[in-house]
C-alpha cells in the first residue's frame, strides 16, 4: 500500500512538471509601458494631507477627476472657467475649471465633520473634559497654491466657550 501512495505522489508530480512546458510557438508580447496622471494633481497635492478629513479626500478627488467635457455649458473655444459645485452632507467644494480641465480654483468649507486625529490632538491637548460643539473645515486653493487651510473648532464645559483656530497654510 506504500508502494501504491509514492508511485500516485510520483506520477501526480510529474503531470505538474510536463504541465509548465512552454506552449506551441505562442510567443509573449511586451508592451509599453504608460503614465497617466490626473489633470488636477497639482490641486491634489496642495490641498491633500494628513490633516484633510476622510469626507473632504473623498470630493476633493471627485472634483479633481471630474470631466469638465460632460457640462452641457462646455464649449472648448470659450476663454472662461466653468464654476462647478460638489456636495456632501455637511459641506461642498466650489471648483472653477479652465476648458482643458484644469482647477483654477477651488474653495472647500465644510462643518460638523469628524476632524482627522492629528488635529483631535491639538484640539483636545490640555483641554481636559472639554466637549466639542461645532468645528468648521475651510480650504481655498487658487492658482497652483494653497492659500488657506484652517480648521475653526467651539470647545464648551458647562457655562464656558472656547473657539479655537488651527491654520495648516503653507
Amino acid at each position: 500500500m506504500k508502494q501504491f501512495a509514492t508511485l500516485l505522489i510520483f506520477f501526480g508530480l510529474t503531470c505538474f512538471l510536463f504541465a509548465q512546458e512552454d506552449n506551441d510557438g505562442i510567443t509573449p508580447v511586451t508592451l509599453d509601458a504608460i503614465t497617466l496622471s490626473p489633470v488636477n494633481v497639482a490641486y491634489l497635492n496642495k490641498v491633500n494631507d494628513s490633516h484633510t478629513p476622510e469626507v473632504v479626500q473623498e470630493l476633493q478627488f471627485k472634483a479633481a477627476n471630474f470631466d469638465v467635457t460632460s457640462l452641457s455649458e462646455y464649449d472648448k473655444k470659450a476663454i472662461r472657467t466653468f464654476d462647478v459645485v460638489f456636495k456632501a452632507s455637511n459641506g461642498d467644494i466650489i471648483a472653477s475649471y479652465t476648458a482643458d480641465g484644469s482647477i483654477v480654483t477651488a474653495f472647500e468649507n465644510f462643518e460638523d465633520i469628524v476632524l482627522p486625529m492629528t488635529v483631535r490632538k491639538m484640539v483636545f491637548d490640555g483641554n481636559d473634559g472639554w466637549k466639542m460643539e461645532k468645528n468648521r473645515y475651510i480650504c481655498v486653493f487658487s492658482e497652483d497654491n494653497l492659500t488657506k487651510k484652517q480648521y475653526k473648532v467651539t470647545l464648551t464645559d458647562g457655562n464656558q466657550k472656547k473657539k479655537m483656530t488651527f491654520d495648516f497654510d503653507e
